[in-house]
């Protein structure tokens, strides 16, 4: 396996999805697409990375059978994502790799955050390259009012535990709401802004237009 096989499996690793254009900005640097599908393609072969599709004609890979015993995970980690993981952890992966940030691996977040409470580790975190957390909350094709709840009962469970409330107080911490479109955006916020809820953490509404085929695909 080489360095560059590596540095795919860890990507694959941390943000649970993997897909050729997201390898190509991250590994391939100055090369073309094409040399990316021939070494995904050689990586299906040999089990360190299963292939199922995305978008047509785009797929996705999760670890394979062979990445799952060198890294001591179930089995399961080689299996779809379902239709809630899916278009959370590809938007995920698409805002954190176009906005220099870095999606927390599980064992960074109890090791950055040991207080914080096994029932409120399971959203995605990120991390941005200037050290602001982020929790992220995506869209999964609920109305703004609906999101906006959603996004506010994820900010209520956290400033309880006085360490997150310190957090926030420092301005070290963000809510991220990740949604399809502009005007989508829009409403979200007016929605976020007509409730009564913590005003002071800050709030990222960032918009992945891709999202809109995997609501469609769901339907």
């Amino acid at each position: 396996m080489t360095d560059r096989d590596q540095q795919i499996i860890r990507h694959t690793d941390r943000y649970r999805i993997g897909t050729n254009a997201a390898y190509h900005s991250l590994v391939f640097d100055g090369q073309s697409l094409n040399a990316v599908t021939k070494v995904t393609a050689r990586m299906c072969r040999e089990g360190w990375l299963q292939r199922y599709r995305l978008v047509p004609p785009e797929d996705y890979f999760t670890l394979g059978p062979k990445a799952v015993r060198h890294l001591g995970y179930s089995l399961k980690r080689t299996e779809p994502l379902g239709p809630q993981a899916l278009p959370i952890d590809y938007a995920v992966l698409l805002f954190a790799t176009h906005g220099g940030r870095t999606r927390l691996l599980r064992s960074e977040l109890n090791e950055l955050l040991p207080w914080l409470p096994d029932s409120l580790c399971h959203a995605p975190y990120c991390r941005t390259s200037g050290g602001m957390l982020e929790m992220i909350r995506v869209d999964l094709g609920g109305s703004p009012n609906h999101i906006s709840k959603k996004a506010a009962r994820d900010c209520s469970k956290r400033v309880e535990i006085p360490e997150f409330a310190e957090l926030i107080e420092r301005q070290q911490f963000q809510l991220v709401v990740l949604t399809t479109t502009k005007a989508k955006a829009r409403l979200i916020r007016q929605a976020m802004e007509r409730m009564s809820w913590q005003c002071n953490i800050r709030l990222h509404i960032a918009t992945i237009p891709r999202l809109t085929f995997l609501h469609l695909r769901n339907q």
